[in-house]
């Protein structure tokens, strides 16, 4: 199939990093699909990463009103016609996409994620009402990573919307990569919907462990068994995956959670609240939840099975898995498109 992609998450622009992050779906959508992405950067541009086409549009540092979201739009609209399926990775990059014309993924919505800082709550209100509205109402299909995000889906567009869960690059992720020795630490990975007070219990409930703590700023009240890293490389990540105990993971709230599928497809065990989000991702065989530790103390904590964990994660989470999940989405436009010269099939 010919296949556009719009996102505004790139290697050349985004936070994630370069094994994870939901934009690494057009990787594998490339193996056997010709691949084409738009996303944005300082100057317009066309260029080929590996196998993808990637066209920018140009934007300044600052997205003011969701300018550099919109302008990935209209460009992926002029395009549009001559494609075989559209998915808006991100529904925030839909605005000037022709209705029922493509497939979108919801990560958030207000009603989710709880946000503290009021600069964050403002941004979530302003995409609802300025962008993810409209991408309701105009996609032809909506997936999201999470079932309390679909839950969340208002009821006249549920019967467009489905759960197809976020993935995780299996092959990266793979304690045979790794390098180093098992230590005794508990990690934890990422900062996004971290319960900080939960998090700072199990410090302070268990002064003999050390705790790495990956990616938080602000930082948590000092302790001596706390140690802090930020900015480090894939590789580094992944060798800190195998060496650890287990991941943390105190949540206040939780969609997709790129930290504990990385872990699981390490085989590592991931200590996990029990809150929607999360429970699509782990089960009692694949994660230990926190509400079975009141007295929050990691001393006597049994580790599962790595190989049935990584195994889980193979045969639910790996992007192969996902991206067939999505291939039957794209079908479906494919179906309902009308007949075009300039279409591509299968």
């Amino acid at each position: 199939m010919k296949l556009l992609f719009l996102s505004h998450h790139w290697t050349n622009n985004s936070h994630h990093s370069l094994h994870s992050g939901f934009q690494r779906l057009v990787h594998y959508a490339a193996v056997e699909h010709e691949v084409t992405l738009v996303t944005w950067a300082s100057r317009e541009l066309d260029y080929r990463e590996g196998p993808i086409r990637v066209i920018t549009v140009q934007s300044g540092r600052r997205d003011f009103l969701f300018k550099r979201r919109i302008a990935i739009s209209r460009k992926g609209a002029a395009l549009a016609p001559a494609f075989d399926a559209v998915h808006s990775l991100y529904e925030d990059c839909t605005f000037a996409l022709p209705a029922n014309g493509f497939t979108t993924t919801f990560h958030v919505l207000p009603v989710v994620a709880r946000y503290k800082e009021p600069k964050h709550r403002l941004f979530l209100f302003l995409k609802y009402h300025l962008l993810q509205r409209r991408a309701l109402r105009n996609a032809a299909s909506i997936a999201c990573v999470s079932t309390n995000l679909l839950n969340a889906i208002p009821q006249q567009y549920r019967a467009k919307s489905r759960f197809i869960p976020h993935g995780v690059d299996t092959d990266f992720w793979d304690p045979a990569l790794a390098s180093g020795t098992p230590d005794n630490y508990i990690l934890c990975v990422g900062a996004h919907g971290l319960d900080r007070a939960l998090l700072t219990e199990f410090v302070y409930a268990n002064p003999t462990r050390q705790f790495v703590i990956v990616g938080l700023k602000p930082q948590l009240d000092p302790s001596p068994n706390t140690r802090y890293l930020c900015g480090i490389s894939d590789e580094d990540l992944r060798d800190l995956y195998a060496g650890a105990a287990l991941l943390i993971r105190p949540l206040e709230f939780a969609t997709a959670n790129n930290s504990v599928l990385e872990a699981s497809s390490m085989g590592k065990t991931t200590l996990a609240s029990r809150i929607p989000g999360i429970t699509d991702y782990l089960t009692e065989k694949t994660g230990i939840f926190i509400d079975t530790l009141p007295n929050r103390c990691l001393d006597n904590i049994k580790t599962l099975n790595p190989n049935l964990i990584r195994q889980t994660t193979i045969d639910s989470f790996s992007w192969q898995k996902v991206l067939s999940e999505y291939l039957t989405l794209y079908r479906q436009q494919q179906t309902s498109a009308p007949s075009s010269s300039n279409h591509i099939h299968a």
